[in-house]
């Protein structure tokens, strides 16, 4: 095909709004494509972060991840989870789901357990020290607009760089993406294009004790209230809290702080909601007081409309344009295959950005709309009010734990809907420079 220097084209100026897994991940697949591109990748934060939870990578993405040749790096460092326990509503009682040992049917811990950092580092270092791919932190888009008359986006900067335009622009922002709110508004219905779904959670790191466990220990109680502790590679505990309801008036004091990232405001909501909730939740609230990565963010899906996740030369990236929210477990690989097919779409016509942005949100679609589709009922069904909620909670995880469902549990899986079968998706395994 050729770059788009041997057509006497300049290279492509691209610009990526985010620095953490799907935008380096995007940037990766560019230059393994031989793109001509000069490609700018910001980010908020003053340098790559070194904190966050555990994620993983799951189904298609781990194909992505094995053809970028990180599968050993992100496998030395893994979170040293072993499996999930789920610790029933007397405290002390539990039961034990293990991990497989088998990328291709992977249990609530995957194979590929990652701190989100750890996993965000992993992608930096793979591409800080190519030519065409400049890191900027401590910057973020002020405005942006589609200038018909160039053809390309017109980008003003908050920090350091100077305004510029750019052939392409890439929201890769997270969930609360500000490149979506200046490219796509605050959607139809003002919402911001935020599903809510009746759920706020807290994550946070406390000391380790002796008592921890290599298992993730999830606990739940009445008034839809989690506590879940997870092992780390780093000598201490990552935790969260979550509070879940069908009436999102509970949520009316918290939802302010949280906009405004109030963490005072945010913690004595928490104290308050977790008080005498049982189990560990005392220990975690001394912790939560001193943490000193403590965030807390309410559980949405994003959900684009019928034009899709990308707009002339502006495309939104993982969490951005589709976040399908922690309880999917897909995020992260949502987000890793997302920056596959978008590379591989603008490889294969980089003189024509707004085609191949087109074809990327065809292609994706599919897969994006399948990994956001949840258990009717969910989060409300899976975290009761009542006592006698747990009960039937309590029931339902003791079958799904027990030898004889391991057994036939992945024969009950080939009768599920259509729909949640998200291994009916076929990634595209070759685009222009690229494979997997």
């Amino acid at each position: 095909m050729g770059t788009l220097h041997d057509r006497g084209m300049p290279p492509l100026k691209i610009l990526i709004s985010g620095g953490g897994i799907a935008g380096p991940c995007l940037a990766w697949w560019l230059n393994k494509a031989k793109v001509d591109a000069q490609i700018t990748i910001i980010e908020r934060a003053p340098e790559p972060r070194a904190s966050g939870q555990a994620v993983d990578i799951r189904g298609a993405a781990v194909d992505v991840m094995k053809a970028m040749g990180l599968e050993q790096a992100i496998r030395d460092k893994n979170t040293t989870e072993v499996g999930f326990e789920f610790v029933y509503a007397d405290g002390v009682s539990k039961a034990r789901m293990g991990a497989t040992g088998d990328d291709k049917n992977q249990s609530f811990t995957s194979e590929y357990e990652i701190l989100r950092a750890d996993l965000a580092n992993i992608f930096y270092d793979a591409t800080k020290d190519m030519k065409s791919i400049e890191y900027v932190f401590d910057e973020t888009i002020k405005d942006l607009v589609q200038d018909t008359q160039t053809d390309k986006v017109h980008v003003t900067f908050t920090n350091h760089l100077p305004q510029a335009y750019y052939d392409l622009v890439v929201g890769a922002d997270g969930q609360v993406s500000r490149t979506r709110r200046l490219a796509f508004g605050h959607g139809p219905q003002k919402d911001d294009y935020l599903r809510r779904l009746g759920e706020y959670m807290a994550f946070f790191t406390i000391p380790r004790v002796e008592s921890d466990s290599q298992w993730a220990q999830w606990y739940v109680t009445t008034r839809g209230r989690l506590v879940c502790t997870r092992p780390s590679p780093y000598n201490d505990t990552r935790v969260f809290f979550g509070v879940v309801d069908w009436d999102l008036k509970r949520f009316g004091k918290i939802e302010d702080a949280v906009k405004k990232r109030d963490e005072i405001r945010e913690k004595e909501w928490l104290g308050k909601e977790f008080e005498g909730a049982g189990w560990e939740s005392k220990r975690v609230l001394e912790g939560m007081k001193t943490a000193q990565d403590f965030y807390m963010q309410e559980i949405v899906q994003v959900k684009m409309g019928e034009e899709g996740f990308a707009k002339g030369r502006v495309a939104l990236l993982g969490d951005a344009g589709y976040c399908p929210s922690p309880l999917s477990g897909m995020g992260t690989a949502l987000a890793i295959v997302g920056s596959y097919v978008l590379a591989g779409e603008i490889a294969s016509s980089p003189s024509d950005i707004p085609a191949a942005l087109q074809r990327y949100v065809t292609t994706l679609r599919p897969f994006s709309d399948q990994c956001q589709r949840l258990i009717p009922g969910m989060p409300q069904v899976g975290f009761p009010q009542s006592a006698w909620g747990l009960k039937i909670l309590g029931m339902f995880v003791t079958v799904i734990t027990s030898p004889i469902w391991q057994r036939i549990g992945p024969w009950v899986k080939c009768v599920l809907p259509k729909d949640f079968k998200r291994d009916k998706w076929q990634l595209p395994k070759q685009y222009a420079g690229m494979s997997v």
